[in-house]
């Protein structure tokens, strides 16, 4: 009897990992990248907030940052004056804040534009 708990524990595993990794699953110390569109619009110098104004956002509702960079949505956008030029400000956090960064605007940053 304990031989068929213990088999059919790992079969489960075995079948819902790659369910909960494809989730977005995460382990408490790991870290994910979250987002927001900085504002900054085509033919408009000076717009957008920079990301050391834009972290505060993330360290006043008690959110450590791991790193930060600026980055690109990844959607076409169309070049017209006023425009949004689809930049965005990058934040590596700790993934048990991510609830948290979602609750003040955040986005979570689709894998496929991790290294952009």
């Amino acid at each position: 009897m304990k031989h068929a708990r213990l088999i059919i524990v790992i079969l489960f595993l075995i079948i819902n990992l790659p369910i909960l990794v494809h989730a977005g699953y995460v382990l408490p110390g790991d870290s994910l990248f979250v987002y927001k569109l900085d504002g900054t619009n085509h033919c408009e110098t000076g717009t957008g907030i920079d990301l050391v104004a834009m972290e505060h956002e993330l360290t006043d509702a008690g959110i450590t940052i791991v790193s930060m960079r600026k980055g690109f949505d990844g959607r076409e956008s169309i070049a017209v004056c006023g425009s949004p030029t689809g930049q965005i400000n990058i934040y590596e956090i700790s993934a048990p804040h991510l609830i948290m960064a979602q609750n003040i605007g955040f986005k979570r940053l689709p894998e496929s534009l991790i290294y952009h």
